[in-house]
């Protein structure tokens, strides 16, 4: 192996080691560098799990195994147990040990494009090669742990936010759910919430579940409970508790591996932040009940929403005159909340109600409905009106520029969102006022089937 040849391994070896932001682009940049010396159809490296000591597939650590698969692997670190070879041919694969001192960590497994030998050029600098990547795999474990606990206290910095600018637990409940889920993902999370003065439990997310055995665990749980484990700790139950009152729990499940000893306390602490962050918008909720205006928005709330919604369909009823109510919701918002986080989707939901106002008139009466849906309701205003309104509505929100600067995320400085909106207009035959939005929620349904970003009018 010429000087050149070793150089450019060497490089592309370091560049793995240092640029891989993932397992997939550590074992990626591994397959470039061994192109270098060798031909290469494909690189695979095991990892034994140091909770529960099982050889999981470096790039997949939550698929096991299979049996056969996972025999070959123990069979060849067991052959490398008090052995000082760096590299071994086996069946025209390549092994490698990965080595933590003198403890056996792992394998790594090199399959060749042809055959290969003995004599080849490669086994000379194994020893390096082994050592170098050995090192490289432990740092990649230990940064890991590092952002898994950063993560793990943005997740509870982000729980303990939610309550600033959010009370309505229908949008909260999701919310959390969503961040748990993104940080233990290796494991399906539910939440779950005790419905009042009754035993039962009601899932608020996902949307539904299929092990329904899961039901029967939560029986279990009391105000006293603590953390619950079945199924040998495949399952684990973490009530939400608050000033001894059960609210409910989140629970988390996978079908192969049990939790190890970092989740469970990671799970206990969130779902204890969770805990308070439920209690605490069920409090705002109390007072903001007889409240008029969404604390985040400063748009009229949803209960203020339904009384206006009453007096002006009686008023268009008794005075003959027009009344047109909008729906509208941000599309692809839950997009904006994985991307840039739920601090930059508070950021926009004020903005867009910001140009709601801006364009509306005097008596129009705009309203936040719910998570990013907003409703208005246009007194006087004949159906070829409102669409205009409309349409307008639309045209400026596209064209808003939102400035995301405070928020640090690189590269990005300013967001555009659009909007699909649905109108309706009042009919003295509709039985209950709630049909008006209804038929405007139907229209905005239908804008978002027919591709976001426009208006539909309701047409009976």
């Amino acid at each position: 192996m010429d000087f050149k040849t070793l150089y450019n391994f060497m490089l592309k070896l370091t560049s793995a080691f240092e640029n891989s932001k993932c397992r997939k682009d550590f074992a990626c940049g591994l397959e470039s560098a061994f192109s270098k010396i060798l031909s290469v159809e494909k690189i695979k490296i095991y990892i034994l799990d140091e909770f529960s000591f099982i050889l999981k597939d470096f790039e997949k650590p939550w698929e096991n195994l299979s049996e056969d698969e996972s025999m070959q692997i123990q069979k060849v670190l067991n052959s490398f147990v008090g052995s000082k070879e760096s590299a071994r041919l086996s069946d025209n694969i390549i092994y490698m040990p990965i080595l933590e001192e003198t403890k056996i960590l792992g394998a790594l497994k090199i399959i060749p494009d042809g055959s290969i030998d003995l004599q080849n050029d490669f086994f000379q600098i194994a020893p390096l090669v082994q050592k170098q990547i050995s090192y490289a795999i432990l740092n990649f474990k230990s940064r890991e742990k590092m952002q898994l606990n950063t993560k793990f206290y943005q997740t509870i910095r982000n729980i303990a936010k939610i309550i600033e600018t959010q009370y309505e637990l229908s949008y909260i409940l999701p919310v959390l759910g969503e961040m748990i889920d993104g940080f233990i993902h290796e494991h399906l999370i539910y939440i779950f919430i005790k419905n009042k003065n009754k035993k039962d439990f009601k899932l608020v997310w996902p949307a539904n579940i299929k092990d329904v055995k899961i039901y029967g665990y939560l029986e279990q749980l009391t105000s006293k409970s603590g953390i619950i484990l079945e199924r040998e700790g495949k399952v684990g139950i973490f009530p939400l508790l608050n000033e001894q009152k059960l609210l409910g729990a989140i629970v988390a499940c996978n079908p192969f591996d049990k939790l190890n000893e970092n989740e469970i306390n990671y799970l206990d602490e969130i779902s204890k932040q969770a805990s308070i962050t439920i209690e605490r918008a069920s409090e705002y909720m109390k007072i903001l009940k007889d409240a008029t205006l969404d604390a985040l928005t400063g748009l009229n709330n949803r209960h203020q929403f339904a009384l206006r919604l009453r007096e002006e369909t009686a008023f268009a009823k008794r005075q003959n005159k027009p009344l047109c109510c909008i729906m509208t919701d941000i599309d692809f918002f839950k997009k904006v909340n994985d991307t840039y986080g739920h601090a930059v989707g508070d950021c926009v939901l004020k903005n867009v109600a910001r140009t709601i106002k801006k364009e509306l008139r005097e008596n129009d009466i705009p309203s936040r409905y719910g998570g990013e849906e907003f409703a208005i309701l246009l007194p006087y205003t004949t159906l070829e009106e409102a669409s205009l309104v409309a349409q307008r509505l639309r045209a400026a929100i596209e064209k808003k520029k939102i400035n995301i600067e405070e928020y640090n995320i690189d590269g990005v400085k300013q967001l555009s969102v659009t909007i699909s909106v649905g109108v309706s207009i009042y009919d003295k035959s509709m039985k209950e006022p709630d049909m008006l939005y209804q038929n405007a929620d139907k229209a905005l349904y239908e804008a978002k089937e027919g591709g976001r970003n426009r208006v539909v009018v309701y047409k009976p």
